[in-house]
């Protein structure tokens, strides 16, 4: 008998021949050993017993089949070739002397067979055509765990299943074990249907939990070779692997950074989880969030010659259609042979808006500093202002009754004029920058206007715009804080200011008061012709730092400011707005049911009960000479003293009607000479009033608000003088 055998790797090299299959010398072993000599070792196996035409058709028909051939050489010599495929995809071919010319004997497959496949590292059993054991290796019955004398030669296949079938479950009968003969016999059937239909990569379970891989092969005699492979820690490495990979999809799916993965060429997404879906909406390439194409050019050239990027500036496209500020970060790695981005974007469009809204708070509260700082600075300056501004008003008032002169009248009443001017801008400004709870109280807001125009409306004079002022004569009062109106007015003739600024000499500013008898209401209207206020911002018009101004010219309080101020006097501030230009804001307050009465000083009919002891005390001596000349000339007594020490020494001398001090002086203060007299002389205290220009210190303004003493603000007129000396009169009469 012989028997020839040479196996070839999946792209036809050579691997192992022996002589029977083909004569070789050794140094042509030693060519064709892993080569590309499938052709030729098959060539040479027939010899010249074959034609070449008919060797080239074998040849092919093998490539495509598993079918054997069968033929006899010259000298009756009669062979038999097949050809199967291992499990792990080599090819190998089994020449096989079937008879030969001294004996007429059959040689059998499975003798020829059995040292081949001993040596195999995979089970091999051969079943001829009629599916009866025929051979098989040790490794086949270690496999299928039977013993040797259970494989006996022609025993059918069905047997051989029933023998070990109880160790067997197949996994297309959902793993459960096989219990009784029916779920026996059916499992029986479809092993020997996998392997008379030649099935490849049959899985089968072990009762042990071991898992095999069982493949049929046709053979040239119509007979089966059936190999099984030992896949459990195959499995288990893919069971392992597949709930890695199962755990790291979850964890991914689960996970809400925004990322994906993209290729490089062409922006297409590789990978797109839930939580960049649903920022970005179902998108096919990463194209489609870049606001631009050139934003992703730009990316690209910052991200691929070195492949790392961290916090890249960008903006995306959200899948609603808004922007977002974004900071990247990217890898660029290879996938199945492709450059891909793996890229993770941080929202921080919040983070920007609350920065830019700190920066705005900080400008905000830089403003405040020089604010309080302009309120100190004008407190001292208005303090050192009052005094000589009381003594012009006082003396050019005085001058008026003195003269009878028409030219020197005339002079006169321009100083008075000029001066009384001087002093109310004074005034407002102090009363702008106290800080102060809202006094209510009757309020004309003819005069709130005024006083917000001598303060305003020289810058829009300045620019070249036309004011027209158009006050209804008799207007109602209003319950107000006149200082907060006035601040209301001046902000609105300023943010005028602002709006006829490019306007030139065509601007105007028209501002007019009226009484709507229908509403019980007076409103004012503050008009320009400049250029209006966008239809799409006039929602957030009254928002707090909302401002269309440049940076530096405004902060957005101003407007905010003032509907709060009318809204806390129950009143209403409102706008129209033309898109081609002009704007008009408009207040409207309910009229006063208090009247007026009380605002007069109390008519006391005989001077000579005035004629009374006053003393003042300022350590200004001007100041003070005025006041004493005005109280004089209304029929005081008047003793004068420029320092507190000396007025409490003649406080001791003698008792006084009435106190008129001064606040701030040196030494001892107004506020210790009320201590004082206090502890000293009680009956003087209440007396006592004060004449200060310095009421918008915060510790002079707590102390005139809390120790219930008349006051009056410098720079004084004789009229205010004389009435605040009645009012201290009749107050400690009753």
């Amino acid at each position: 008998m012989e028997t020839g055998f040479a196996t070839f790797d999946q792209d036809g090299r050579l691997l192992t021949i022996n002589d029977c299959f083909v004569t070789l010398s050794d140094e042509e072993r030693k060519a064709l050993l892993k080569t590309k000599a499938e052709h030729f070792v098959l060539e040479k196996s027939f010899g010249k017993s074959v034609n070449s035409s008919l060797i080239q058709t074998v040849i092919r028909k093998w490539q495509s089949s598993d079918r054997g051939f069968v033929w006899q050489d010259t000298v009756g010599d009669k062979f038999s070739l097949s050809r199967y495929t291992t499990s792990e995809g080599n090819t190998c071919y089994l020449k096989v002397l079937l008879e030969n010319q001294n004996a007429d004997v059959k040689v059998s497959a499975p003798e020829v067979l059995f040292d081949i496949i001993q040596s195999l590292d995979i089970a091999v059993a051969l079943y001829d055509s009629d599916l009866c054991f025929v051979l098989s290796n040790k490794k086949y019955a270690d496999v299928i765990a039977l013993p040797d004398d259970k494989l006996r030669r022609g025993r059918p296949i069905e047997e051989i299943m029933q023998g070990m079938i109880t160790g067997y479950q197949n996994t297309c009968d959902h793993k459960s074990i096989i219990k009784n003969t029916n779920e026996a016999e059916k499992t029986i059937e479809r092993i020997i249907k996998g392997v008379s239909s030649y099935k490849k990569d049959h899985e089968i379970e072990r009762s042990d939990g071991r898992i095999l891989s069982s493949s049929s092969h046709e053979t040239g005699f119509g007979g089966y070779l059936v190999t099984i492979k030992d896949i459990t820690e195959q499995k288990k490495i893919e069971e392992a692997s597949r709930e890695a990979d199962m755990l790291l999809h979850k964890i991914v799916e689960a996970c809400p950074a925004n990322f994906l993965v993209s290729r490089v060429s062409d922006g297409k997404i590789i990978y797109f989880p839930p939580a960049s879906r649903d920022r970005f909406g179902d998108i096919e390439t990463a194209k489609s969030f870049f606001i631009k194409p050139q934003d992703r050019e730009n990316y690209l050239k910052a991200l691929l010659p070195t492949g790392v990027l961290d916090d890249y500036r960008v903006q995306f496209r959200r899948r609603d259609g808004t922007i977002m500020q974004g900071l990247t970060s990217a890898r660029v790695t290879d996938y199945k042979g492709e450059d891909v981005i793996v890229s993770s974007t941080r929202d921080i469009t919040e983070q920007i808006q609350m920065q830019k809204e700190l920066e705005e708070q900080k400008e905000i509260a830089h403003q405040n500093e020089k604010i309080s700082a302009l309120g100190g600075l004008l407190a001292g300056v208005a303090h050192e202002l009052n005094n000589p501004l009381s003594i012009v008003v006082g003396y050019a008032l005085m001058l008026q009754d003195k003269t009878d002169d028409p030219e020197v009248k005339r002079r006169v009443d321009r100083i008075a004029m000029a001066a009384e001017r001087c002093a109310k801008i004074v005034k407002t400004f102090l009363a702008m920058a106290r800080q102060r709870p809202m006094q209510i109280e009757n309020c004309n807001l003819n005069e709130a206007i005024e006083v917000a125009m001598d303060v305003a409306g020289y810058g829009v004079r300045v620019s070249g715009a036309e004011v027209s002022l158009s006050l209804a004569k008799d207007l109602p009062f209003v319950d107000a804080d006149h200082d907060q109106m006035a601040q209301v007015f001046t902000n609105l003739i300023v943010n005028a200011e602002h709006a006829l600024s490019e306007k030139g000499k065509e601007g105007k500013l028209v501002i007019r008061s009226s009484f709507d008898d229908l509403l019980n209401e007076v409103v004012v209207d503050v008009i320009d012709n400049g250029v209006g206020i966008p239809k799409e911002i006039q929602a957030r018009v009254f928002e707090p730092f909302f401002t269309t101004k440049d940076v530096g010219s405004g902060t957005g309080v101003g407007l905010a400011f003032c509907h709060r101020i009318v809204d806390a006097h129950h009143g209403n501030l409102s706008f129209r707005s033309s898109g081609k230009g002009g704007t008009c804001f408009t207040v409207r307050m309910k009229v006063s049911e208090v009247t007026d009465e009380n605002k007069n000083v109390p008519d006391i009919p005989d001077k000579k009960h005035l004629k009374q002891g006053v003393l003042v005390v300022d350590d200004e001596v001007d100041v003070a000479d005025l006041i004493s000349e005005i109280l004089s000339e209304d029929g005081y007594q008047v003793t004068v003293t420029n320092s507190a020490k000396d007025a409490l020494k003649k406080l001791k001398a003698r008792s006084y009607t009435a106190i008129l001090s001064d606040v701030k002086m040196p030494g001892m203060n107004g506020i210790e000479f009320l201590q004082h007299m206090t502890a000293e002389f009680p009956d003087m205290a209440k007396k006592t009033a004060f004449v200060t220009g310095d009421s918008m210190s915060p510790e002079v303004a707590d102390f005139i608000e809390n120790s219930g003493c008349l006051h009056l603000d410098k720079p004084v007129s004789p009229e205010e003088l004389v009435n605040l000396m009645r009012s201290l009169i009749q107050k400690t009469r009753t």
